[in-house]
């Protein structure tokens, strides 16, 4: 789970240096994750199970950004079958809850398969809304297909957005879906696409 706000992609690497934030801490449990992240990052992520940290000693943060571990929610999961909240992994999102508790940022974006509404016979969603708010949170929440904003790729995402005042959660509206769709030809690297011609 990211802690902070925690980023993989070499674009993205080139963009968040130009935008008005600065990330105050990162970290991954996974070592290629965090390697593939501080060699595209300033500011470097730790090796670090998510449990190991923490919350009072994480530096203030406006921001929480996290991405709990989706293995017990996703469809896919079918050996062993999903477990949702039954399983280890799927109690993970707590650690989050944790830090929102300690560090009261002003507001949190959390993500998770589409999986996660389904679960536990519809009773995980609800269940970790439930959590969020309990932590001081007015949550949004809307099922998103990153093909639909400018990824050339299907991929439906739960965005689970908080806001610890009103004021912010009654502005907040998610974005609108683009008109287009991006082949997945225009992502690909220059020199592949140079090569195959």
């Amino acid at each position: 789970m990211d802690k902070g706000i925690l980023g993989d992609f070499h674009y993205l690497g080139n963009h968040y240096a130009k935008l008005p934030f600065e990330i105050a801490y990162a970290a991954d449990y996974d070592p290629y994750a965090v390697k593939i992240y501080n060699a595209n990052f300033s500011h470097q992520a730790e090796i670090k199970d998510v449990r190991d940290i923490v919350a009072g000693e994480l530096p203030e943060h406006d921001i929480l950004l996290g991405g709990f571990p989706c293995q017990s929610f996703s469809i896919v999961a079918q050996n062993p079958p999903r477990l949702g909240y039954k399983d280890e992994k799927g109690t993970l999102f707590f650690e989050m809850v944790k830090v929102l508790k300690e560090k009261k940022p002003r507001f949190f974006i959390a993500e998770n398969v589409k999986g996660l509404l389904s679960a536990n016979q519809k009773q995980a969603f609800p269940m970790i809304i439930r959590e969020f708010e309990q932590a001081g949170y007015h949550i949004h929440f809307k099922l998103l297909n990153a093909s639909e904003f400018g990824v050339p790729q299907k991929r439906e995402r739960v965005f689970i957005v908080g806001f610890r005042d009103d004021e912010d959660f009654f502005k907040f509206q998610f974005p609108e879906t683009l008109p287009e769709k991006i082949p997945l030809k225009y992502a690909l690297d220059e020199q592949a696409n140079h090569d195959e011609k």
